[in-house]
């Protein structure tokens, strides 16, 4: 009966041990999405990058807030229209298209997380989209035909 109780004991020590490792995985590789200087018009950001199909769908999803400074990159690996929606936000953005020059193509000014149902989709082929808090085009003179000016060399796009 001992042993039983004692190998019953081990089994669960070693499942709560494996349950902590793999929630400390997940938190330290959410924290090691790369972050880049992001400058655009007046403003300086620090961005996330977005480099894979399921980060870009998520996107700011699930967000409640996003301070003044915070945006993020969706990086596509081609030229496309790179439909973006506001399916599961909670706060309000500004959204910019860039072409594969970093060159502003196409901006969406406070998309409301209300607008669940609408598809905001730029009127020509971009590279990559930024999303940044609501009213920093207005506040930081961002406009069509700026530059952004980011790195993101060495990372994977896949």
């Amino acid at each position: 009966m001992k042993r039983a109780s004692s190998v019953g004991l081990a089994v669960i020590i070693i499942g709560v041990i494996a349950l902590v490792l793999a929630s400390a995985v997940l938190i330290v590789s959410s924290r090691l999405q790369s972050r880049i200087s992001l400058n655009v018009g007046d403003g300086v950001f620090t961005a996330k990058l977005a480099s894979t199909p399921s980060l870009r769908d998520k996107g700011l999803s699930g967000a409640t807030s996003l301070s003044h400074d915070q945006a993020l990159i969706l990086a596509y690996p081609s030229d496309g229209k790179c439909p973006i929606d506001m399916k599961n936000m909670k706060v309000p953005l500004d959204i910019l298209w860039l072409n594969n020059d970093k060159k502003i193509i196409f901006i969406v000014k406070n998309a409301s997380a209300d607008s669940v149902d609408t598809l905001f989709t730029p009127k020509s082929e971009g590279r990559f989209v930024i999303e940044l808090p609501a009213g920093s085009v207005d506040n930081l003179n961002i406009r069509s035909g700026y530059s952004a000016v980011f790195s993101i060399d060495g990372e994977k796009i896949k």
